[in-house]
């Protein structure tokens, strides 16, 4: 009998004869719900016999009586009668519960014969579809019959369903030991990569999400690889919460790690004085702030680190570099809560009480995926830069794409330096090639067909990586490609930080921005821009590394609760945050649209 027959044979027999309520009569059995009764006391030899009675009594309802004659010698492990009442049930002359319980049994029957394929095959209604009642059967067996097709993630998916059908008790303890054996089978590589494509909300992700951290565990790294998907977007309808409003920390001492000098320094600068201007903005009384020039290198990083460290930090902000950032997760230096002002690779992760926090590209191109699936735009070209960070735009929001069920449905890269991208723009869009089918035929039949090159039909729109400039000279060609059809969708890389003439050539371009950029902030303790405008880096291309030392600051006392509170978004600077599974700040941004040559807000 399987594991967990009895409460499910309950369950289905209570969603048929729920509130009846009337006295049982064993001799004679007079109705279906004696018979039941029989059924749910444990009597089921009796019930057998009183099923097989009511289907000689009516013939129109023999179908009925001797499938649930057949379910009570199931019950009673009398497989051989069971079976002999099968063979004479026409399924057609059954109402569509009461077939899709047949379906149920011949499915258990060919799993213990291990004809998993034949099973699976009875199992195909959607869970939609499961009449009430049977839903814990049907996923069970639709487990079963995944895991001996050695389709293990199915069989999670289908557990994992089961699981939200349950109360607490025996079966649902015994499930969750089923899901934790399963999702230890899972090569580590392939858990992570699952749990990259996963969406917040997935019923999947808290399972393997545990999986992964024992694997971890196992080989000692406490944590796993910390590269998954950057662009989880936030649980919709869940609103941003000002950051006032929760649990702070008390402190009087922070150390801000950044460096002087080297290719950093002047994302370093930005930074520095975005911090700043949110201390100085912050109501009541402030904690000290020291800056500790943390080098060009690793060793002056850690070093820069431990000084801080000596000196009574309690609260430090820093290290800038991904390089520093991985070393000091991975180091054994003693710790103090710290936001960490970049990603570690993988498989380094904050400790307990730390966080890392970071604009990328990538982030942003995984967010332009998600707005155009959200709108059903699920077929995309792409266009980007020879450049590593283009190509690394381009992988992020294909990988979300693809995860999300969307695609990418032609890729190019333009040569930046170069003016002239008519021939890549028109190639992409399917111009070259609608034309060399025209000169084709053209050429078979000897005659001029006046045939004027079309773009692609199978596209929904066009997501586009480029700077201000690149931008600007692009955009006329792509219209003159017809590229512009499709709905265009960029990042804020393609605004230059200030409103010029020439960005008239980017108007109908949507693209993501930090909210504070856009002036679209309504929060009290984020300075606002005319009140740093005479900051240097508060404008221009510097004023989102200046956003992101405001956030940086502010995130500071709540740490803990952030940890705490995965998944709930608090109102940023640079959009709306929350913390993730890997000790990651996620950034949902805003999003805006050049009209009449001004980045307008859009929701």
């Amino acid at each position: 009998m399987p594991w967990m027959s009895r409460a499910l044979l309950l369950s289905l027999l209570l969603a048929l004869a729920a509130c009846q309520t009337a006295p049982r009569q064993r001799a004679p059995i007079m109705s279906e719900m004696d018979a039941q009764t029989l059924m749910l006391e444990g009597d089921f030899r009796g019930a057998a016999d009183a099923f097989l009675a009511l289907a000689k009594r009516d013939r129109s309802q023999r179908a009925r009586y001797r499938l649930r004659a057949a379910e009570a010698y199931r019950e009673e492990g009398d497989q051989a009668s069971m079976q002999a009442l099968l063979k004479d049930i026409d399924r057609a002359k059954l109402p569509p519960d009461d077939a899709f319980r047949l379906d149920l049994i011949d499915a258990e029957l060919a799993l213990g014969r291990g004809e998993a394929v034949s099973a699976d095959a009875l199992l195909m209604e959607p869970p939609s579809g499961v009449p009430a009642g049977f839903a814990p059967r049907f996923f069970e067996l639709r487990a079963r019959a995944k895991e001996m097709q050695g389709q293990t993630l199915a069989a999670i998916a289908d557990r994992a369903a089961l699981d939200a059908t349950l109360e607490d008790g025996p079966d649902r303890a015994s499930n969750a030991a089923e899901i934790q054996r399963l999702v230890a089978s899972i090569p580590e590589d392939e858990l992570t990569a699952r749990l990259r494509s996963s969406e917040r909300g997935d019923p999947l992700y808290t399972w393997l999400l545990a999986g992964a951290r024992a694997k971890a565990e196992a080989r000692g790294s406490g944590g796993y690889a910390s590269d998954i998907a950057t662009s989880r977007p936030i649980e919709p309808g869940v609103a941003p919460i000002v950051l006032d409003d929760i649990e702070r920390s008390a402190y009087g001492r922070v150390a801000l790690l950044l460096p002087s000098k080297g290719p950093l320094a002047p994302a370093a600068a930005a930074l520095r004085e975005g911090v700043f201007a949110a201390h100085f903005a912050e109501r009541g009384e402030r904690p000290a702030i020291t800056v500790y020039d943390a080098g060009s290198s690793v060793e002056e990083v850690m070093a820069a680190y431990r000084a801080a460290i000596d000196a009574g930090a309690e609260r430090i902000l820093g290290p800038l570099s991904r390089e520093a950032v991985t070393a000091l997760f991975q180091s054994d230096v003693p710790r103090v809560p710290t936001l960490a002002l970049n990603y570690a690779d993988a498989p380094a992760l904050p400790p307990p009480g730390s966080l890392q926090f970071a604009l990328l590209p990538e982030e942003e191109a995984a967010a332009a995926a998600d707005r155009l699936l959200a709108r059903g735009l699920k077929r995309a070209l792409v266009l980007v830069p020879n450049d590593e960070v283009g190509k690394r735009a381009a992988a992020a929001f294909g990988e979300r794409m693809r995860a999300l069920g969307g695609q990418v449905s032609g890729s190019a890269e333009y040569d930046a330096a170069a003016s002239d991208q008519s021939r890549t723009i028109r190639t992409l869009v399917g111009l070259e090639q609608s034309q060399g089918r025209a000169q084709f035929l053209e050429g078979m039949l000897g005659m001029d067909l006046k045939m004027e090159p079309t773009p692609r039909s199978d596209v929904d729109a066009l997501f586009l990586f480029a700077r201000n400039a690149q931008a600007r000279v692009l955009l006329p060609q792509l219209r003159n490609a017809e590229a512009t059809r499709y709905p265009i969708i960029s990042t804020s890389a393609i605004y230059g930080g200030s409103n010029s003439a020439s960005d008239a050539e980017l108007d109908g371009v949507e693209f993501s921005e930090v909210p504070w950029v856009l002036g679209a902030i309504n929060e009290s303790t984020i300075p606002t821009r005319a009140q740093v405008v005479s900051l240097r880096n508060a404008s221009g291309p510097a004023a989102r590394l200046f956003a992101f030392g405001i956030d940086a600051y502010r995130l500071l006392p709540h740490l803990e609760w952030l940890e705490r509170n995965p998944g709930r978004p608090v109102i940023g600077a640079t959009g709306a945050l929350s913390a993730d599974a890997n000790g990651r700040i996620r950034r949902e941004p805003a999003w805006a649209r050049y009209v009449g040559a001004t980045p307008r807000k859009v929701d």
